[in-house]
């Protein structure tokens, strides 16, 4: 069995796969918090793995994909306290067969959008790729035979609506929700509105530019308002609502491989 972690600004999620064929066995999401200890996180991670039927002590390796550096040894130690494993963070250093950076392009790609490749090319392994995840930050990135061309980030839905609260004095934090018309009639209803068709309008363009140097790209959606946003914009050609955690199994079947072909075997 393999574990997982896909560490977001906003969430954890342990996953819990399959070896042999990487179908995802449970998973179960926590609030990112900075002051998780090893500890803690067992203790969550043996109670869910028992309520799942699954035994922990079977983990093999661990796989660690995290855009928040600053919680990362917690991980490490967690690893190597409570399974003996040393965990591969993921990285552009372990998938230069998979994703070529441009040589005038800096190495940043986070491990989030790493593996968002990784899951959109084994789906899509012959097209060109354009992959929209809507994270905490939304981020798109062009994929053209395995060469990464480019990408954008803008803010996310939530992020949105966070920046608005705290940079006002008398907007409401609101809960986001599909709004039924452009037409707000009360505050709460006009930024759901604005903040809806504001990122699918934003979707859209951005799109249509990708599009003028792609025209034959193929555009997966991600994350977590992605499907809703998704149903407004003919031009999203799918949504894929784990494809971050398939790519995590895929980073996984990638270093291992060669990490075997390295040793020899």
């Amino acid at each position: 069995m393999i574990l997982g972690f896909d560490i977001g600004n906003t969430h954890i999620i342990p996953i819990f796969y399959n070896k042999e064929n990487g179908n995802i066995l449970a998973s179960f999401r926590i609030p990112t918090h900075l002051e998780f200890t090893e500890d803690t996180l067992f203790i969550m991670l043996k109670e869910f793995s028992k309520n799942s039927n699954l035994e922990i002590k079977k983990v093999e390796n661990i796989i660690v994909s995290s855009v928040v550096p600053n919680i990362n040894e917690n991980f490490s130690r967690l690893g190597k306290k409570y399974f003996n494993i040393d965990p591969v963070f993921v990285s552009l250093d372990n998938t230069e067969s998979e994703i070529r950076i441009l040589p005038n392009m800096e190495r940043g790609l986070g491990a989030d959008r790493i593996v968002d490749i990784l899951a959109a090319k084994k789906l899509h392994s012959e097209k060109e790729l354009l992959i929209i995840d809507f994270g905490t930050a939304t981020t798109f990135d062009m994929i053209k035979d395995s060469t990464y061309m480019g990408g954008c980030i803008l803010p996310g839905i939530a992020l949105s609506i966070n920046a608005l609260f705290s940079n006002t004095a008398i907007l409401p934090k609101i809960e986001f929700t599909e709004p039924e018309t452009v037409l707000g009639i009360n505050t709460i209803s006009q930024i759901n509105s604005g903040i809806f068709y504001g990122n699918v309008g934003a979707i859209k363009e951005l799109i249509l530019q990708y599009k003028k140097s792609f025209p034959n790209a193929y555009v997966i959606a991600t994350g977590g308002q992605g499907q809703k946003i998704s149903e407004y914009i003919k031009e999203i050609d799918e949504y894929v609502a784990k494809l971050g955690e398939m790519g995590i199994f895929e980073f996984y079947k990638l270093y291992f491989s060669k990490e075997n072909i390295e040793n020899g075997n």
